[in-house]
Parts: structure tokens; C-alpha cells; sequence
């Protein structure tokens, strides 16, 4: 796969033995702002790389192992002046993380691609491994 070679910047450097999956343009969700640049997936890892302009302005990159992703789902929007400028006014593709972090990304269709990453990664639906619930009486 190749991947862009325009305003993200240069892709992330990989491991010998690590390829590219999926490239998917995104904001991720970093302290009060939404940092632009593009979320990557290897055979080993998630990788978010900020472009360049936002690199410039603080944007970190960042990264996990594919062994530390729980869950792959979605962050229904929400209105909170917190979250003004961090993408909280949009659904977002969530990444639940060994130890209970959350990662938060905006990306085009967020529902598709949150199933298109779990397909990607071999993950079942947030709450699809649960046992029906029961009433009691």
C-alpha cells in the first residue's frame, strides 16, 4: 500500500518486519484540541502522524501496540465547551486501550470506518461478547 506523500508529512518509520494495512486521513483528539494528520495501521501497530502545519504547532505523534487495542467503537458527539475545539461536536472512532486509556479520532464516517478497523483487526462490536441481559423480577 502506499501511502500519501502530501501534507501529512513523511509516514512514521517502520520495524523491519512491519508493513502498512490501512492509512485513513484524521484529527486525533489531543489535550483541548483536535490535531490533523493521518491515522496509520501496520501488522503491529496503530500510528497517528500530524501534518505538518500542526506538527509545527505542538501535534504529537503517537502510537500502541495492536495487542494493546480493547475495543475499536464510536464516541457519540457532544456538546461541552471542554471539547469545543478537540472534535467533541462530532462522532469520533474510539480506541479503548489496555489500562483503560481512550484514544479519540475524526475521520470521515466515523461508523464505517470503525467497522472497517475492526474488520481490519479481527475485533467484535463494543458489547458483542456480552451474555443477553435478563430482567428479575
Amino acid at each position: 500500500m502506499t501511502l500519501p506523500e502530501y501534507w501529512f508529512g513523511p509516514p512514521p518509520d517502520l520495524a523491519d518486519d512491519e508493513h502498512w494495512l490501512a492509512h485513513v486521513a484524521a484529527n486525533r483528539t489531543q489535550g483541548k484540541r483536535a490535531v490533523g494528520g493521518g491515522l496509520h495501521v501496520t501488522n503491529h501497530r496503530l500510528l497517528f502522524s500530524p501534518n505538518l502545519i500542526d506538527a509545527r504547532l505542538g501535534g504529537k505523534p503517537w502510537s500502541c501496540a495492536l495487542a494493546d487495542i480493547v475495543s475499536v467503537g464510536v464516541q457519540r458527539r457532544r456538546f461541552s465547551l471542554l471539547e469545543l475545539f478537540s472534535g467533541g461536536l462530532v462522532d469520533r472512532v474510539r480506541f479503548d486501550l489496555r489500562g483503560g486509556a481512550r484514544e479519540l479520532f475524526v475521520v470521515d464516517r466515523p461508523d464505517q470506518r470503525a467497522a472497517e478497523l475492526r474488520a481490519l483487526l479481527s475485533m467484535p462490536e463494543p458489547g458483542a461478547d456480552l451474555p443477553a441481559a435478563r430482567l428479575i423480577d
